[in-house]
């Protein structure tokens, strides 16, 4: 068997540790619905022919096994589960231990995916508590974090210089429509009600170079034909944030609601990041308000050609996919495994 192999049982989630993690994932707020369907997206990318060979070849071929890490420190985000099993899929692909430190309230996601497999252990302390951070960044060869900039640099800060560090810190996407048909705009309705907009591969804008408030309009009675099978609930202060902007939008623009989401226009394209939680603005085209954003972007969907001279290290993909990234994707445009390694011993790092 492969180091990776138990996490696989997670993919079952009808029985043992997959349960676990389903019912836990729906405990911090997501449906079950939307939490069925996100954790079998991910754990599909992982069982996808060839992906875990595509992720492995990463590594050079004359590799110093003193450069693979024992143990992988994975400081996970408070947004969803998804990037934090793919984390601790990585460190175990390269036979390291993993130790998962969850977000605050979120014990439940790390037991679960400790109880697929010995090798990940629970790491459960609070956020603020910088001596357990720093016992747990001494016990580690690597240390992971994902969340906001601020947390990543903080955690960056403890973190020694003969130890690897990777940190995925914010980043946001959008969709770039030319003339969208029925399946891109049931595609655009999947990605919103995907994990309830969470995390940096969900769409907050989607930029079109049709009319934008027929594109809305087309949009909404998507999303309505979504969301029965992948329902939301709405917190209080998330629906008090929903309210300001959906004022905003009403005022300045014009706006769309479903069951579940608002779908809203406004009259310039610049980018709108909104309060979350399925609120999408959909914007005209415009080359210079996508430029503006292009630092920070993750994932841009498109229904045909992207727009020229984007950065390499966004990722292009149609609409529909935007929150189901193939194993072998270049998170930020790095490697997976490789920024993962101890340092050279030639290196200035490397100790001695």
């Amino acid at each position: 068997m492969r180091p990776h192999e138990p996490l696989l049982a997670l993919a079952d989630l009808d029985h043992g540790p997959g349960r676990a993690l389903l019912e836990a994932t729906i405990a911090i707020g997501f449906s079950e619905g939307v939490a069925r369907a996100g954790l079998t997206a991910e754990t599909e990318a992982w069982r996808a022919p060839g992906a875990v060979e595509r992720v492995l070849a990463e590594l050079p071929p004359d590799l110093d096994p003193a450069r693979l890490p024992r143990v992988v420190l994975v400081i996970a985000a408070a947004t969803l589960p998804a990037s934090a099993l793919r984390a601790v899929l990585f460190a175990r692909l390269l036979g390291a231990r993993a130790l998962l430190k969850p977000a605050t309230g979120q014990a439940g996601i790390a037991h679960a995916i400790a109880a697929a497999d010995a090798s990940v252990e629970a790491r459960c302390f609070p956020s603020a508590d910088a001596a357990a951070l720093d016992a747990a960044v001494a016990e580690a060869d690597a240390v992971v974090v994902l969340g906001s900039d601020a947390a990543t640099e903080a955690v960056r800060a403890r973190v020694p210089g003969d130890k690897a560090f990777v940190g995925y810190g914010h980043r946001v996407s959008a969709a770039w429509i030319h003339t969208p048909d029925e399946a891109t705009l049931s595609g655009l309705a999947r990605d919103l009600c995907a994990w309830d907009q969470a995390g940096c591969l969900s769409p907050r804008v989607v930029w079109t170079a049709g009319e934008p408030e027929r594109v809305a309009s087309e949009l909404a009675d998507a999303v309505r034909a979504v969301e029965a099978r992948l329902p939301q609930r709405l917190d209080a202060g998330a629906a008090r944030a929903r309210l300001a902007e959906l004022t905003r939008a009403q005022m300045l623009g014009r706006a769309w609601r479903t069951d579940t989401a608002v779908v809203a226009t406004l009259p310039s394209p610049a980018f709108r990041l909104g309060p979350g939680r399925r609120f999408l603005w959909v914007l005209p085209a415009d080359r210079g308000a996508l430029r503006a954003i292009e630092a920070d972007l993750s994932t841009l969907a498109c229904d045909a050609a992207p727009p020229a001279g984007l950065r390499e290290a966004v990722r292009i993909c149609g609409p529909g996919d935007m929150q189901r990234p193939a194993l072998d994707w270049l998170h930020d445009g790095l490697p997976n495994l490789p920024p993962l390694l101890l340092p050279a011993p030639d290196s200035a790092a490397w100790p001695g």
